[in-house]
């Protein structure tokens, strides 16, 4: 029989499995692989990613077990040390399910985060989602800084991520996971937002993936176009499509154009993609709120 600390695991666990098949489902994703297509990918489709995500499920428990059972007081350098661990393992079962594609790198490294954060936050007694935010640049900030650091001293064997952090500071996942992932409040905000005002989950979920792509630094974006583009068309027809959404009376068309744009330039906003299933992630946290909460 499974302990309450195990039971616990279970849930968080099952909370970041469920959160990563429902991004994948969200429909129609602009520049994504969705239910009804590859978006500015010609190596994935939705049923691909469904076979990543479920290799990745069985470990997600783990990595909540971790930080439920720490006893580190901070910065968590054990604790990382096992998330990190375990994310190597995480990453070669999604490459053999994959055949080689690297459908989630990112993913595994930001919700293994949150869910160890979740995980220790739990622990303490508050699981609130900007506790877990919180707790998790507790746990990743000296070591992200460690980590570009390295970059740094290495430059000429960079990848293509490193690269954009090289040539213009910008940090991508590992920035918002050293700054307690802000662009998690405001698509979380979002997410909530439209759904307490009725809007279905799958048309929530658009409207809190149009506000990452208008807020976080997407390296998947930059590698692809260019960080011009980025910072000029990208975020000018996302604001655009987000000022135009209502998720309470959906019109698909400005989606499917912005869709058709970011095809053409073969730009994938990833990041924003990934953001997005810690979005659902931290909603679902929720239901370990204290009474106060």
């Amino acid at each position: 029989m499974k302990t309450q600390i195990e039971n616990f695991a279970t849930d968080i666990g099952a909370f970041a499995a469920n959160s990563t098949a429902d991004e994948i489902a969200a429909t129609p994703k602009p520049g994504l692989v969705d239910s009804i297509g590859s978006g500015a990918h010609s190596d994935m489709d939705c049923a691909l990613f469904m076979r990543s995500a479920g290799a990745l499920a069985p470990f997600w428990a783990s990595q909540a077990l971790d930080g439920i059972v720490c006893r580190e007081s901070g910065p968590y350098p054990e604790l990382f040390g096992k998330l990190r661990s375990r994310g190597v393992e995480m990453e070669r079962a999604m490459l053999d399910a994959t055949d080689g594609v690297n459908t989630h790198k990112g993913l595994i490294f930001a919700l293994s985060l949150l869910a160890g954060a979740a995980g220790v936050c739990l622990n303490e007694g508050r699981c609130r989602p900007d506790e877990v935010r919180k707790k998790s640049a507790e746990i990743a900030s000296p070591f992200m800084e460690e980590d570009f650091k390295r970059i740094e001293a290495r430059a000429g064997k960079a990848s293509h991520g490193e690269r954009i952090y090289l040539e213009h500071g910008i940090g991508g996942i590992r920035s918002e996971a050293m700054n307690a992932f802000p662009s998690l409040a405001a698509s979380l905000d979002a997410y909530r937002g439209a759904l307490l005002r009725g809007a279905l989950a799958n048309d929530a979920a658009l409207c809190a993936l149009l506000t990452l792509m208008t807020v976080c630094q997407d390296t998947n974006v930059i590698h692809r176009a260019g960080i011009d583009f980025w910072r000029g068309e990208y975020m000018e027809r996302a604001r655009e499509t987000l000022e135009i959404f209502d998720p309470l009376e959906p019109d698909y068309g400005p989606l499917l154009a912005l869709d058709e744009f970011l095809i053409e330039r073969r730009a994938s906003p990833g990041g924003a993609a990934d953001l997005l299933a810690c979005t659902l992630f931290l909603y679902r946290s929720k239901i370990f709120d204290d009474k106060e909460g």
